[in-house]
């Protein structure tokens, strides 16, 4: 006795049906089911992991499940050698510019943040501050990266911190591997690890 398996997905719905068993009985279900013609495939359990029985088949090749490939059915993408251009909608798709102003307000009319009773850092306040604005600026504004002086600008109306401040502590920050430092045009700019400010995103 034949042993078939019918195989029948629907991608749209996340549909899957698999019907096994002797060939006339899944056949039977299969018509009582609609799904006869080409929206599911057939093949004999047997063939499965199996070698090919073809003459002509290359040595030790298998036979693979499913109707044989249908090019006609993949669709043609059609690019001119050179056409593409990567930089095409580049400035639309950029996050908005940063209104320092703005968050620099924010900023101000925020409570101080709390210390972890687990710091071991020897700045705990300055290092909670430029979690607290580097965490603001990724989640909230699309910015993966700043400039030392454009965070200390942002902390001016809260803090003493000044920018050579800002940047040896975002610096002692990058040797703990608590942010990532990124060359720019601009200069050295600091990306935070997401496990870092993961404290904000809760």
């Amino acid at each position: 006795m034949v042993k078939m398996r019918y195989s029948f997905r629907h991608e749209p719905n996340d549909l899957v049906a698999v019907i096994e068993g002797p060939e006339a009985w899944v056949k039977h279900f299969v018509e009582q089911m609609g799904l006869e013609g080409d929206c599911g495939w057939m093949m004999e359990m047997s063939q499965q992991g199996q070698q090919s029985n073809d003459e002509n088949a290359p040595e030790g090749s298998s036979v693979l499940p499913g109707p044989p490939p249908d090019p006609s059915k993949i669709p043609a993408v059609i690019r001119e050698i050179g056409s593409f251009d990567p930089s095409e909608n580049l400035e639309s798709n950029k996050p908005p510019p940063l209104d320092e102003e703005e968050l620099r307000s924010f900023i101000s009319e925020m409570p101080e943040p709390e210390i972890p009773p687990d710091s071991i850092s020897n700045d705990p306040l300055t290092e909670e501050w430029l979690r607290l604005v580097l965490a603001i600026v990724v989640t909230e504004h699309g910015i993966s990266s700043m400039l030392p002086e454009t965070i200390a600008s942002i902390l001016s109306e809260r803090t003493s911190l000044d920018d050579i401040a800002v940047s040896i502590a975002l610096k002692r920050l990058w040797v703990a591997g608590k942010v990532d430092k990124i060359l720019t045009e601009q200069g050295e700019e600091y990306s935070p690890s997401p496990s870092w400010i993961q404290v904000y995103r809760e």
